[in-house]
């Protein structure tokens, strides 16, 4: 594994989620099992689901990502009038 301990690892890449301009997403949690960093929580669209995983990548370098996040969506009064989400 790293140098980190896996709780130092998850804070540094909930840090990084909480800080980067592409996420700022609060409510993922980040758990490090074998060398895995498991990601976990609800976003409203693929997107933000790709860009949380490309953000833990880059600050877990070397580790498997197991992305959970689950694509819950948005209710339909969440969106502007051409449909794509606030």
């Amino acid at each position: 594994m790293t140098e980190n301990p896996p709780h130092r690892l998850a804070a540094r890449i909930k840090d990084r989620l909480a800080a980067d301009a592409r996420t700022v997403e609060f409510g993922i949690d980040v758990d490090i099992h074998d060398d895995v960093v498991v990601l976990r929580g609800q976003v409203a669209t693929a997107r933000r689901r790709a860009l949380i995983e490309a953000v833990a990548r880059e600050a877990a370098s070397g580790l498997r990502i197991a992305n959970d996040v689950v694509v819950v969506g948005l209710p339909a009064q969440s969106r502007y009038k051409d449909g794509t989400p606030w």
